[in-house]
């Protein structure tokens, strides 16, 4: 695997974005994912250019790149409306430079076939807009490898692919991620490094000290050709200096497992 590793600012959520960006920079990261901060998700659909480019600038002021963007699309709106506004989140994921769009799917059954309309509806604008769409295990549509191969199949795109979190697969299903991931190694184009201490419980905690067994995953991704983008997600500590101080620990747990 190549070591294309990064961080979301989601462990310092709770402060300011500036404390975020601080601390991947400096824990050695590359590149950064976006997720909510204090309650607001920092990337949507209605961001104006303007906007966008004073994201992107704080985020290069820090010697980091924008890789992937959080963001579902709005399945309570009819489908016309969904694509033109999860298109125009395609957009934006563009303009700020990341190449990855990840969405948590749906626990809503009623929303399932919606999903795959949208998201397969989305795909060609995407690729020439050179944004990946992705699908992170969450539970309900995407609980498991298999639920995310289907998913895959149903949507039969190159353009949509998985960005696999090993910690929410035992979080919302107490599988072993180990034995889950072999399924779908091969239309993995990202990984979510967060680790669990068991079904429904902690997950901000510092990856390599729960029950996720990473080397099996990794193993199972690298003989697979997994070479895409590795971003923590959660990591463990109550204040900025704790967090800091996780994010440089794992920057060296993950450097040792691409190794």
């Amino acid at each position: 695997m190549e070591n294309q590793i990064g961080c979301f600012n989601r462990p310092w959520s709770q402060w300011d974005y500036e404390v975020a960006l601080a601390g991947i920079q400096a824990a050695g990261y590359d590149h950064t994912g976006f997720m909510y901060q204090q309650d607001d998700q920092l990337v949507t659909a209605d961001l104006s250019a303007e906007e966008i480019v004073q994201l992107k600038q704080a985020v290069e002021k820090h010697s980091l790149r924008p890789v992937t963007v959080l963001a579902d699309p709005p399945l309570d709106l009819p489908l016309d409306q969904a694509v033109e506004q999860f298109c125009r989140l395609v957009d934006n994921t563009h303009l700020l430079g990341a190449n990855y769009v990840l969405t948590c799917g749906t626990t809503n059954e009623e929303q399932y076939e919606t999903y795959y309309q949208v998201m397969a509806a989305c795909c060609d604008y995407a690729a020439q807009q050179e944004v990946m769409l992705t699908l992170k295990p969450h539970g309900g549509i995407s609980a498991t490898a298999r639920d995310c191969l289907a998913a895959v199949h149903q949507i039969d795109h190159p353009n949509f692919a998985i960005y696999y979190d090993p910690g929410n697969v035992h979080y919302y299903t107490g599988q072993d991620a180990a034995q889950d991931v072999g399924l779908i190694a091969d239309y993995v184009a990202g990984i979510c490094v967060k680790d669990c201490t068991g079904r429904q419980d902690e997950v901000m905690i510092t990856p390599g000290e729960g029950e996720v067994d990473f080397v099996s995953v990794f193993e199972t991704l690298g003989a697979a050709g997994f070479a895409g983008p590795v971003t923590v997600e959660c990591l463990g500590g109550q204040t900025p200096q704790q967090v800091n101080a996780a994010a440089e620990q794992t920057y060296e747990f993950v450097a040792e497992l691409l190794s």
